[in-house]
């Protein structure tokens, strides 16, 4: 996979929370008449973000519903825990080997940062 696009008709705060309150390092951005976006380095896995409201051809978005999460590998789920500046539930273990915690963007969209603990087959 090359990179996760996601459409949002709340462009500064999605930007905003995937580059200050969780940290992702902007790797481009653009902005013209027909368009906007932001790239961002989620650990390796790029996420670009773009401005429904500026699109060619309208984008009809509905609600995420948890179809999707951008899960991100971490080695320190509490190292991360304790430096976003939003409240936050605790990390969590699971039942398959990880600890998780989890977010949520200006959108609704989940966001799991995600530490290996014991991976199980």
């Amino acid at each position: 996979m090359s990179y996760v696009a996601l459409a949002t008709e709340r462009f500064e705060d999605i930007v905003r929370f995937y580059g200050e309150t969780l940290g992702f390092p902007a790797l481009r951005g653009w902005d013209r008449p027909n368009g906007r976006g932001q790239v961002f380095d989620l650990n390796g896995l790029r996420l670009e973000v773009l401005d429904a409201t500026r699109e060619a051809y309208p984008m009809k978005l509905g609600p995420p519903d948890d179809r999707v999460y951008v899960v991100v590998e971490v080695a320190d789920v509490d190292a991360i825990h304790q430096r976003l500046p939003i409240e936050t539930a605790a990390p969590e273990a699971t039942s398959w080997g990880a600890r998780v915690l989890r977010v949520r963007d200006p959108d609704g969209v989940a966001v799991w940062f995600l530490q290996w603990v014991n991976p199980t087959t």
